[in-house]
């Protein structure tokens, strides 16, 4: 019984952190436009 409930732990947390890093790294994406127009406005001016 110990052995199933710690692999399914294991699942759970993989699981947390496989999301977790998939929602940063999107976010990431999504700021990387931002900071390069934001760049590109203080060089024009």
């Amino acid at each position: 019984m110990a052995n199933t409930t710690t692999t399914e732990r294991a699942r759970k947390v993989f699981w947390f952190v496989a999301l977790w890093m998939t929602g940063v790294g999107g976010a990431m994406l999504l700021a990387l436009p931002f900071k390069l127009l934001i760049k590109a406005g203080a060089a024009i001016h």
